[in-house]
C-alpha cells in the first residue's frame, strides 16, 4: 500500500480551498461580477444604507427644481432602494479594476433606464410585460436580457399593443450616471477617481477606481478567506480525540487550517457557555471518527467506466445536455402551443442546471477516491447544535449519496464464519436492491436465489450490468463482489459496511413519545412477524379517497387510479412530516414522484401538460389529508412542543434542554432584519434594514424549528449511546447516518440488539414530561401546557422487534 502523508494532505486541503476560493474570484472579475464574490457581497452590505440616504436626499432635492432634465424626472420616483442597488452593484461589480468615469456613468445610466423601461413595460401591457420579463430572466448575461425586453416591446409597438418607449438621450444615462457615482463615493468612500493623462490627450482622463483603504481591505479579507474554506479531506493519521469544544478532530498543529469546534453552529455565545467536555457526545464522536476506512477498488474501476463511456447509472448523470423540445411550427401564433413549449422547455433547463450540479460533485467524489485509492484513512468529525453526528469531509462521505458510500469500505476486515454472518450479509444486499420491505428470511431467500448472478457480476461488472437495476446500485455493486466470492469460494474476509435501516425513524420517536400503538406498530416499534409500511399505509388512503371521488365522478381520480398510485408516492411526504414538512414541500413531493415515475417507467401521461399543477394539487391534498389521518397521536405530540416554544417566544426566551445522552440543546431563532431588493433586468440582492432590533426571537421559526429539532436531539442521542456501547461489547467500525445503523456482517446481531436496548432505555422514561419539568424549572414564570394524552403501546416490545432497525 502506498503511502500519503498527513502534511501533504493538510498542504492540499489548504491549497485546494484557496485555489477553489481564488478561481470564484477570477472568474467574476473577467465576467465584471465582483458583486457576487464574498467581499463584495460584504462590501455592498456596508454600502448600502447610508447610499440608500444620500439618493433619498438627492431625490427629495429634485421636487425643488422646475426645469427637470429627463433622467431627474424619470428617476424622481423610482424606488431609492431600487436605485442604489443598480448603482453600487454597477460599481462593485468591477470594483478592484480601472474604469473610465465616462464609460461607467453611461452603463449605469443605462441599466437604471433599463429598470425603467420595464416597469414603462408592464404598465402599458401588464400580461403581455410580465411575459417579456420571464423571457428575459431566463437569458444569460445583461446584454442578452436588454436586446430581449427591447425587441419584444418593438414588436409589440409595431403591433399597436402598447405605446412607444422613447428612449434616453445618451447625455441623460451619462448625467444619471455622474450622479450616482458621485453619490456612492461621497456617501461610501469606497471609490475614488484618478487623473490619466493619456498619449495623444490634452486632457486628462478621469477613471473610477477602488480606494487604497479599499483595496487593502479587499486584499486581506482574501487572504484571510482563503484559508478559512478549506477543502476538507480525510486524514491518513487518526483524528486528534474531542476533549472540549475547541479541541478534536483535525490535528491542526504546523497548519493553515482554521479551527472547527465540536459542535457546529454560528451561535458563539452558546459554545462559549459550554465548559469542559462532553463526555458521552465527544466518546461517541471519536469512536465514528476513529474507524478506518479504504477505497473499495471495484466499484471505483466500474464507476471510471461508468463516467468515461456516459453510461447512464441511477445517481450518475449524463455528461451530455438534455436536448429541448421541437419548437412547435406555431409557435408565434398560437398562444396555447407557446405556453405549452415554454412549460416543457423549463422543465428542461431546470433538469440541465441539476444535471450541471451533480456533474460537478461526481468529479470531485471521483478526485478524492482517487487521491487516497489504496490508502487508509479516517473521517474526522463534529456534531450540530442538536448532538447529530457528521463528518467534516465533504462530497466523498459514508453520509453521502449511493455514489459515494458505494465507494467507501471498512479497512479492517472482519470473516464471515457462519450462517448468522452470511445471513446478515445476505440482507445488505436484499436492501440495497430495493427489497427491504421483504421479511428477514426472504430477503436471505432472495440473496441465495442471485448468487448466481453475483458470481457473474463479481467476475465482470462491466458486462454483467444486472446490478444497475438496484435502487442503490454501487453500494449493490460492492455487494456483489462479496457475496459472489462468498458463494463461489465458500469463504470471506468482509470489508463491507453493513446498514440496519430504521422505519422512519422520526415517526418512530413521535410514536415512542406518544406511547403511540397504532404509530409504533405501523413504524415497526412493536413486535409483529412480518415489516409493516407506513408509507403503504398512507398510499392505500389515497387510493381509498381516488375510488370515492371516482363514484362522485371527479375528473381526475379514475386517471390518478389508472395511472397508478404506490408506496413511493407517501414516501417523501410522510418521511418529513415528522421534521416539520408542509402542505407545500408535500405538493413538491407528490410532483417529483409523477415526473419520476413517467420517465422511470414508460407509463403513459394520463394529462396534458397543461393539467399537471391542477392534477398534482388534487393528489397533493388527498396524500396530505391522509398523512393526517394515519399520523393523529404524533401530531399531537408536535403541537404540545410547539405550544412550548410559543409560551417561551412570547416571553423573549429560546428553548433549551439537555438531551438523554447529556448534550446541551438551544434553539434560538431570530426575526430576521434582510428583504429582498429585485430589478427588474438587473439581478436581485440583498438589502440589509440596518435600522432593525437584530436580537428578538421569531415566534414563527421557534414553533416550526422545535418538532424536528427535539426528535433529531433524541435520535442523536440514540446513536450516541448506542456506539459506546458497540465499543465496550467489542464493535470498532461504524458507519453511522443517524437513522442507519452500520457496522461490520460479523458484528450485526449485536449491534441490533444493543440499538434496541439503547432505544429502550431512552424512550421507557417519560420524555415529554422531563422536558416539561424542566422548562417549567428554569422558567417558573411561563405557563406552559400540560403533556398530551399518551396510549398504550408496550415500549419493550422494541426489543424483540425484527424490524425496529433492519
Amino acid at each position: 500500500m502506498t503511502t500519503l502523508n498527513q502534511s501533504e494532505l493538510n498542504e492540499d486541503m489548504t491549497t485546494l480551498g484557496a485555489g477553489r476560493y481564488r478561481a470564484k474570484v477570477e472568474s467574476a472579475k473577467s465576467r465584471e461580477a465582483e458583486l457576487q464574490t464574498p467581499y463584495g457581497q460584504r462590501l455592498m452590505r456596508a454600502g448600502l444604507p447610508a447610499l440608500n440616504q444620500a439618493i433619498t436626499d438627492w431625490q427629495k432635492g429634485l421636487a425643488k427644481v422646475d426645469n427637470k432634465a429627463r433622467f431627474q424626472s424619470d428617476s424622481q420616483d423610482l424606488d431609492p432602494k431600487v436605485l442604489s442597488y443598480i448603482s453600487i452593484k454597477v460599481l462593485l461589480d468591477c470594483i478592484t479594476q480601472k474604469k473610465p468615469l465616462s464609460s461607467i456613468a453611461v452603463f449605469l445610466g443605462a441599466r437604471v433606464e433599463d429598470e425603467l423601461r420595464c416597469k414603462f413595460l408592464v404598465a402599458n401591457n401588464e400580461a403581455k410585460g410580465k411575459g417579456i420579463l420571464l423571457g428575459a430572466v431566463r437569458r444569460k448575461g445583461t446584454a442578452a436580457k436588454v436586446r430581449h425586453v427591447r425587441s419584444s416591446m418593438k414588436h409589440e409597438t409595431e403591433k399597436g399593443l402598447m405605446s412607444a418607449w422613447e428612449p434616453w438621450a445618451h447625455r441623460d444615462k451619462l448625467n444619471l450616471g455622474l450622479q450616482m457615482t458621485e453619490l456612492v463615493r461621497v456617501s461610501t468612500n469606497l471609490i475614488e477617481y484618478t487623473y490619466i493623462l493619456e498619449k495623444r490627450r490634452k486632457r486628462p482622463t478621469r477613471y473610477v477606481n477602488a480606494t487604497a483603504d479599499t483595496l487593502q481591505w479587499i486584499e486581506e479579507f482574501n487572504d484571510n478567506r482563503e484559508f478559512i474554506e478549506p477543502f476538507w479531506l480525510p486524514t491518513v493519521e487518526l483524528p486528534a480525540c474531542w476533549t472540549n469544544i475547541w479541541d478534536g478532530g483535525y490535528d491542526r498543529e504546523h497548519t493553515y487550517l482554521p479551527k472547527v469546534p465540536f459542535i457546529k453552529t454560528n451561535n458563539m455565545d452558546y459554545l462559549r457557555s459550554i465548559e469542559g467536555s462532553l463526555p458521552e457526545p465527544m466518546e461517541a464522536t471519536n469512536l465514528v471518527q476513529q474507524t478506518p476506512w479504504t477505497i473499495n477498488p471495484v466499484v471505483l474501476k466500474v464507476m471510471e467506466w461508468c463516467w468515461e463511456n456516459n453510461v447512464i447509472v441511477d445517481g450518475l448523470p449524463s455528461r451530455e445536455q438534455e436536448d429541448l423540445p421541437p419548437v412547435p411550427v406555431d409557435f408565434k401564433e398560437n398562444e396555447e402551443s407557446n405556453t405549452l413549449w415554454r412549460r416543457m422547455a423549463a422543465k428542461v433547463y431546470n433538469s440541465r442546471l441539476s444535471n450541471t450540479s451533480r456533474r460537478l460533485l461526481v468529479s470531485k467524489i471521483l478526485y478524492v477516491a482517487k487521491k487516497l485509492s489504496g490508502k487508509r484513512f479516517f473521517y474526522p468529525s463534529h456534531v450540530d447544535f442538536r448532538g447529530r453526528l457528521y463528518n467534516i469531509p465533504a462530497f466523498l462521505s459514508i453520509q453521502g449519496p449511493d455514489i459515494s458510500r458505494g465507494l467507501l469500505q471498512f479497512h479492517r476486515g472482519e470473516k464471515i464464519r457462519n450462517e448468522t454472518d452470511a445471513g446478515w450479509l445476505a440482507v445488505q444486499g436484499a436492501n440495497t436492491y430495493g427489497n427491504d420491505k421483504l421479511t428477514l428470511k426472504n430477503r436471505v431467500q432472495w440473496a441465495e436465489d442471485f448468487a448466481q448472478t453475483a458470481i457473474a457480476i463479481h467476475e465482470s461488472p462491466t458486462t454483467n450490468l444486472q446490478w444497475m437495476d438496484a435502487d442503490e446500485p454501487f453500494q449493490f455493486l460492492a455487494w456483489c463482489n462479496e457475496w459472489g466470492q462468498y458463494k463461489k469460494t465458500g469463504k470471506l474476509v468482509s470489508h463491507l459496511p453493513v446498514n440496519l435501516d430504521a422505519s422512519n425513524n422520526g415517526l418512530q420517536i413521535l410514536s415512542m413519545l406518544m406511547r403511540d400503538e397504532y404509530g409504533a406498530r405501523a413504524t415497526n416499534v412493536m413486535y409483529d412477524s412480518v415489516p409493516q409500511d407506513i408509507y403503504k399505509v398512507v398510499s392505500d388512503l389515497v387510493i381509498e379517497k381516488l375510488e370515492a371521488d371516482k363514484a362522485n365522478n371527479h375528473p381526475y381520480a379514475d386517471k390518478w387510479i389508472q395511472f397508478g398510485i404506490d408506496r413511493k408516492l407517501a414516501k417523501r411526504p410522510t418521511m418529513v412530516w415528522p421534521y416539520g414538512g408542509t402542505f407545500y414541500s408535500c405538493r413538491d413531493y407528490v410532483d417529483e414522484w409523477y415526473q419520476d415515475t413517467m420517465r422511470k417507467t414508460r407509463r403513459a401521461n394520463p394529462f396534458t401538460e397543461d393539467e399537471r399543477y391542477k392534477v398534482t394539487g388534487y393528489l397533493s391534498k388527498l396524500t396530505w389529508a391522509s398523512i393526517n389521518e394515519v399520523l393523529e397521536k404524533p401530531k399531537d405530540c408536535m403541537n404540545w412542543l410547539q405550544s412550548c416554544a410559543k409560551a417561551l417566544a412570547e416571553h423573549g426566551e429560546p428553548v433549551s434542554w439537555t438531551s438523554p445522552s447529556g448534550f446541551p440543546v438551544l434553539q434560538s431563532y431570530k426575526k430576521t432584519t434582510a428583504q429582498n431588493v429585485s430589478t427588474k433586468i438587473n439581478g436581485s440582492g440583498t438589502y440589509i434594514k440596518w435600522y432593525k432590533d437584530t436580537d428578538d426571537i421569531s415566534p414563527r421559526r421557534q414553533k416550526q424549528g422545535i418538532s424536528p429539532n427535539y426528535v433529531h436531539s433524541l435520535d442523536a442521542a440514540c446513536l450516541t449511546k448506542t456506539v459506546v456501547e458497540c465499543n465496550k461489547q467489542g464493535i470498532y467500525d461504524f458507519a453511522m447516518i443517524h437513522d442507519s445503523y452500520g457496522t461490520h456482517a460479523s458484528n450485526c446481531d449485536k449491534l441490533s440488539r444493543i440499538l434496541r436496548e439503547q432505544y429502550y432505555s431512552v424512550f421507557k422514561v417519560d420524555q415529554l414530561e422531563v422536558l416539561r419539568h424542566n422548562l417549567k424549572e428554569s422558567h417558573p414564570d411561563i405557563e406552559f401546557p400540560d403533556t398530551p394524552e399518551y396510549g398504550n403501546a408496550n415500549l419493550s416490545e422494541v426489543l424483540v422487534s425484527p424490524y425496529f432497525f433492519s
